[in-house]
């Protein structure tokens, strides 16, 4: 599961997501009627939910640690430091 900070977004956002009342069943947001995410509290998801979200998580880091298996420091950190320039160019 992605974990998505709004500590640094404009005011509005953090308003906006103040202003969702949580319940039980969660909140859903759409977009041009269309789903794009759905919010729900942490208890709502199962144990076998969560199990098959950290299943998930480790098969991703699996997969990230065997892609960059033998590449050289230096390269891994420039390919991070451009990663980086990207996202915070698109701020």
């Amino acid at each position: 599961m992605k974990c998505v900070s709004i500590d640094a977004a404009p005011t509005a956002v953090k308003k906006f997501i103040r202003s969702l009342l949580l319940d039980a069943s969660g909140v859903e947001v759409t977009l041009e009627g269309v789903v794009v995410c759905k919010i729900i509290p942490p208890s709502q998801l199962s144990d076998v939910e969560k199990t098959a979200q950290l299943a998930q998580v480790r098969q991703l880091l699996s997969e990230a640690r065997d892609h960059s298996k033998g590449t050289p420091a230096p390269i891994i950190e420039r390919k991070i430091r451009s990663a980086l320039k990207t996202v915070r160019g698109s701020r």
